[in-house]
């Protein structure tokens, strides 16, 4: 008992000492500024501090600002911040699509039709998500690194107090976030508007702080430091010449109010860190180095008045001493799982698919891979996660925030084929998604197009029960479309193919990556003659045909793949076809193989081929080839057969990227065309082609401009959007 209460006082003076050593110092906060890339020059700028044994009390930070100095405070080093920005994609953490693979089967399915990012929720009228991105990337990042914090009641418990700001639209005042779910707050103020959706909290819309506070001095002072230690990012004044566009005056106009706030921020720091960021935009993240490196150089200009600041070697130790005592880094074995924020049906499925993971020691990678692919079904806007105790056991709580403009959703589509530029042919369709019809998990799915073609169909996707994979499919498809006519390089005549059938699928879905349907189609086709030699007869009559699909989609990428693979076999038999004496079976099959060969490089490979297995007699024939897609130095559907095998070999390269107001990037694809139609009026046995052209991705989908030379002195230049593989 004497030796513990000697302990005890040693213990109790030691602390006093402390104490008393902290009191012969002034308190330092530091204050970190927004800035999008260029606020990645705070590592920096914490680095020089780290090395210099400047201690920081109190931190405070806003957007960028916010989401650095929140990893600081919770232990990561500035080596492990550079480590950790050094290493992301930007490109998917900013643009915040969910990655193709990790989509569901028929989510895929929409996008290969629709290959753009555009959906329009119409759950309370027409109306555009949030943002341009749903930030869920972000928010995984976010809950990687804080989780051992997630259960703090303060943010005054981590290693280093800190505040974030934050922007509350509804009321239009600051947020300083102090409590609560410090991942929820670091998303919130990053959340510049239009580009992230906000975060919604308690009646609260959340965007940017950098909105009403980017350099939030008079937060950190709130919290008590005697000395504010602000970090400024500058680029200069403005030159006219970049103000000139709508965007650009949009920016500009927002930036102008920016910098009104950061003024009064700058006027509130006892020390200003001004750091030149001249020649960097906030969307430079591929100049991560150089941006950090640019806050050290502005921490190291200003040495001779941070140096004042520094400890000594033994007062550095006990402050690191204190600070790591506060350290998290265990996160406990998750004995059960909580979904909130959807409804009990969608919370089950989650908890089902997480069933795994209970009573083993967390993996956030594949714990952020399975949340990811539940995004991927298109009903949530995003989904995070954090720890939480129910009977005294740990475990993890899956907050879910579902859409709240969908669904219903539409994707829009605009298709522009310029295979010959002297006669373009337009359309524009939409898909119309409504979820849970009838039952859980059903879908009914409305297409339309109007233009060169016209058309509207409709599914009804429907799980025999709430668990199962299996599913009934009813359709009705009505169609109207050009179909041309040709004798070898000559065009006959135009035809419009009036098609109206209906049928039902009985079909099991695999996994997200794959699907198989039997079924039975039937209806009425006509092929009638709009332009061309009257002595040119129509077809007209009943089809029907049994039908067996099995798809596979492993690609990366539905608009401009660079790996992965693709299969499509459709078989069956048809015993009814206008023109036909009587039934005949079928088969065609589509395999696509793509190869990344280098970071910009990829090489591809396409076979197809389709059969009647000898039976000429089909009426109008089942296959065509010719066009951007498929010979493309040839007219459209210029080879109709009954029999063909078609093959494609091509070097696909990036070529660097768009404006951000137009889409994505830009690549150089040139490939070699072989095909063997086995009936055919063109006498060309052997078509084949060179083809080369650059494929923009833009907000609208693929864009295709090229060029071809083909066998028999065929050779045209085109263009497309679309789909354009």
């Amino acid at each position: 008992m004497k030796i513990f209460c000697i302990v005890l006082c040693l213990l109790l003076s030691s602390t006093a000492l402390w104490s008393q050593q902290a009191a012969d110092r002034p308190r330092l906060g530091v204050a970190l500024q927004g800035g999008g890339a260029k606020g990645l020059a705070h590592i920096g700028v914490l680095q020089w501090f780290e090395e210099h044994h400047i201690p920081i009390d109190d931190l405070a930070g806003t957007s960028m600002g916010g989401l650095i100095g929140g990893l600081y405070a919770t232990g990561q080093s500035p080596a492990e911040l550079r480590r950790i920005v050094g290493g992301l994609d930007w490109v998917y953490l900013l643009g915040g699509v969910t990655p193709y693979r990790d989509l569901a089967f028929r989510r895929k399915e929409d996008l290969r039709a629709y290959p753009n990012n555009l959906e329009l929720g119409l759950r309370n009228g027409v109306q555009l998500p949030g943002g341009l991105s749903s930030g869920q990337p972000v928010r995984m990042l976010i809950d990687r690194y804080v989780l051992p914090y997630s259960d703090s009641e303060s943010f005054d418990d981590l290693p280093i107090p800190f505040r974030c700001v934050g922007t509350d639209l509804v009321s239009g005042k600051s947020i300083v976030f102090q409590k609560g779910s410090l991942a929820n707050a670091l998303r919130a103020t990053m959340s510049l508007p239009g580009i992230f959706s906000p975060v919604k909290e308690d009646g609260q819309i959340l965007a940017d702080g950098g909105l009403l506070n980017n350099l939030p001095t008079d937060v950190v002072k709130g919290m008590g430091a005697d000395i504010v230690i602000g970090v400024h990012l500058t680029t200069g004044p403005v030159a006219p010449q970049n103000v000139s566009s709508f965007f650009q005056v949009a920016m500009g106009s927002s930036d102008v109010m920016i910098d009104a706030n950061e003024l009064r921020g700058i006027e509130r720091a006892d020390v200003l860190i001004t750091v030149d960021l001249a020649g960097y935009s906030t969307m430079d993240f591929s100049r991560t180095q150089e941006i950090i490196t640019k806050g050290y150089e502005a921490a190291q200009a200003h040495a001779n008045i941070l140096s004042r600041f520094a400890l000594k070697d033994d007062e550095w130790n006990r402050y690191q001493k204190r600070r790591d005592a506060r350290l998290k880094t265990i996160v406990p074995v998750p004995q059960f799982f909580e979904v909130k924020g959807t409804s009990d049906l969608l919370a089950a499925d989650i908890e089902t698919e997480l069933a795994p993971f209970v009573g083993q020691p967390l993996n956030p990678a594949d714990l952020e891979n399975l949340l990811t692919q539940q995004i991927g079904r298109g009903r949530f806007n995003s989904i995070s996660y954090g720890l939480t105790k129910r009977d005294g056991k740990p475990g993890l709580l899956i907050s879910v925030e579902e859409k709240d403009y969908a669904p219903p959703w539409v994707k829009p589509g605009v298709a522009i084929d310029g295979a010959d530029p002297d006669n373009v042919q337009f359309s524009f369709g939409s898909r119309l998604t409504f979820s849970d019809i009838g039952s859980y998990r059903s879908e009914v799915r409305v297409d339309f197009a109007i233009g060169s073609t016209y058309s509207v169909s409709t599914e009804y996707f429907h799980p025999l029960t709430s668990t199962t994979n299996w599913f009934v499919a009813p359709y009705v498809d009505l169609s109207r479309s050009p179909l041309n006519l040709y004798l070898n390089n000559t065009f006959l005549a135009e035809y419009k193919l009036n098609q109206f059938e209906g049928g039902v699928d009985l079909g099991y879905s695999l996994d997200r990556f794959s699907e198989m349907r039997f079924g039975y189609e039937a209806g009425y086709e006509s092929a009638n003659r709009w332009i061309g030699s009257p002595l040119l007869g129509s077809l007209s009559g009943r089809a029907g045909r049994t039908r067996a699909r099995y798809a596979i989609d492993r690609l990366d990428n539905p608009v401009i793949p660079r790996s992965g693979t693709a299969l499509l076999v459709d078989s069956g038999w048809t015993d009814a076809n206008p023109g036909a004496r009587t039934g005949f079976p079928t088969a065609e099959l589509n395999f696509e193989q793509f190869h990344r060969i280098s970071r910009p490089a990829s090489l591809y490979f396409i076979a197809a081929g389709g059969t009647t297995f000898g039976h000429d007699q089909t009426g109008l024939p089942p296959f065509a080839l010719g066009g951007p897609t498929r010979l493309a130095a040839y007219g459209i559907n210029q080879f109709l057969t009954n029999q063909y095998f078609y093959f494609r070999g091509g070097y696909l390269r990036r070529l660097g990227r768009l404006p951000s107001v137009l889409g994505n990037s830009l690549y150089l694809d040139a490939h070699y065309e072989l095909a063997k139609p086995y009936t055919s009026l063109n006498t060309i046995k052997l078509p084949n082609d060179g083809v080369v052209g650059v494929v923009m991705q833009t907000f609208l989908g693929p864009v295709l401009i090229g060029g071809s030379v083909g066998e028999g002195g065929y050779s045209k230049w085109f263009f497309q959007l679309g789909k354009v593989y």
